[in-house]
């Protein structure tokens, strides 16, 4: 305490006074410093606690550590720097790469397309591994080569169910691929379901994809439904050259109408079955390749009568204990390639007759299966005569009964082969010769 009521405070080292009134209160402020006068221990804040003013030592270390991370900074930055360089320089070179297949032209790159899909006329699924769609999504150049394209793009098949596909969006897909094709002819196959039931809108739905703007561009028709009711074309197929119809039951009521083929001058080549074929009116007399499958004879009479151009036939027939013969002849002056099988391979029914009923003069190639035939060398050896044709060659289909010497000392001018092995009494040759019945397969039935 100085003179004249003031008390000398200690505060951050410096010296204050603070005035007192001589023996009055102290507020409190003043009462808390001269507590702390009196007892400095007594507060929580002591002077080796207090922060105190760095030192002119401690500043320059601090500066120093300060400038050493400026360096080491400096020296990140210039490896990032070259780091992001070198990236750079690569990225450029990937970048400058070509793969070899991108440099195909496009003209190799189309024929491998189209050596990726089913040969047309058959059909590639909407999607899976041999649509035309796959070709979209691999690479931003082979899609546009896809897309630009027609002739990848004008087949398809559809099926008239759920089948990964909805219905309405399979009619959409066939809009987008008829427009891709742009105004190349169009092959399509389109089937039913064996449930109709759950299907009962496919007969509309099949006269909705039979609309005459679609049937302008068909080539190609194969149709594959269960029962004639459902199928209806009201309108000309002017481009269509193959037509391909299967039924699996017939029709269920007898006043069922018939199908029209009108407007279809380029038709050539038909496929029928039992079912379809009484179910279709067609130009019989412009086709030239025709196919019966699962047809009795006396049926396949009432056709052959009117197909008088024929160069190509081939006949799938039922064989029963009793086949209703006798048949009267059908005259086919344009014949060529003749082939007559059975439904069941195993049938042991003949067809006593039948073949000698077909009168065709330019023949050159019969198919026949042994079982069909009640005397197989008579029956051929007569056939041949009735005709008056020149046969160039003979495939014996099934299992025989008569030995390939007996075939060739009958027929020596004709070129023999057998499918399947010998199953009758002695031996079958002396010396085999190599079997080329697989060629004559493929070469007569490929060109059909």
């Amino acid at each position: 305490m100085r003179e004249g009521g003031s008390r000398c405070i200690y505060q951050d080292e410096d010296w204050v006074l603070w005035p007192v009134a001589a023996g009055g209160p102290i507020g409190t402020t003043g009462a808390l410093m001269h507590s702390f006068l009196r007892n400095p221990a007594s507060t929580t804040t002591t002077t080796s606690t207090r922060q105190r003013t760095p030192t002119m030592a401690t500043l320059e270390a601090e500066r120093t550590h300060a400038a050493n991370l400026d360096v080491q900074i400096l020296a990140l930055e210039r490896s990032l720097s070259v780091l992001r360089a070198q990236r750079t320089l690569i990225q450029e070179q990937l970048d400058s790469y070509k793969y070899p297949v991108l440099l195909l032209p496009t003209e190799i790159v189309c024929e491998i397309f189209h050596h990726f899909l089913p040969v047309y006329p058959e059909c590639p699924p909407l999607a899976g591994v041999l649509s035309p769609t796959n070709l979209t999504q691999i690479c931003r150049k082979w899609r546009a080569i896809a897309l630009d394209t027609p002739t990848l793009w004008r087949a398809m098949h559809m099926s008239l169910k759920e089948c990964g596909f909805p219905l309405v969006q399979q009619i959409h897909e066939l809009d987008i691929w008829l427009s891709r094709s742009f105004h190349w002819p169009f092959s399509i196959e389109i089937k039913e379901p064996d449930d109709a039931s759950l299907w009962n809108p496919a007969s509309s739905l099949c006269n909705f994809i039979f609309s005459p703007a679609r049937c302008a561009r068909w080539e190609h028709l194969k149709v594959d439904l269960l029962e004639p009711p459902l199928f209806a074309i009201k309108c000309p197929l002017p481009l269509l050259r193959h037509l391909d119809v299967g039924f699996r039951r017939g029709a269920q009521f007898d006043d069922a109408n018939p199908t029209v083929f009108e407007g279809v001058p380029l038709l050539r080549s038909v496929v029928l079955d039992g079912y379809s074929a009484p179910m279709v009116v067609l130009p019989w007399a412009q086709l030239t390749s025709l196919k019966l499958h699962r047809i009795y004879p006396e049926e396949c009479v009432e056709v052959l009568e009117q197909t008088t151009n024929l160069v190509y036939c081939h006949l799938t027939l039922f064989v029963v204990p009793d086949p209703s013969g006798p048949w009267p002849d059908v005259t086919l002056p344009r014949l060529e390639s003749l082939h007559i099988l059975q439904v069941s391979r195993y049938a042991r029914f003949p067809i006593t007759g039948y073949l000698e009923t077909l009168i065709v003069p330019t023949l050159r190639q019969l198919e026949i299966r042994e079982r069909i035939l009640e005397n197989p060398i008579e029956s051929i050896t007569s056939f041949i005569l009735k005709s008056g044709c020149k046969l160039q060659e003979v495939f014996i289909v099934g299992e025989r009964l008569v030995s390939k010497d007996n075939y060739r000392r009958a027929f020596p001018s004709v070129k023999l082969s057998f499918e399947e092995k010998f199953v009758g009494e002695g031996a079958d040759t002396a010396n085999d010769v190599e079997d080329i019945s697989h060629l004559f397969i493929h070469r007569v039935r490929g060109r059909h």
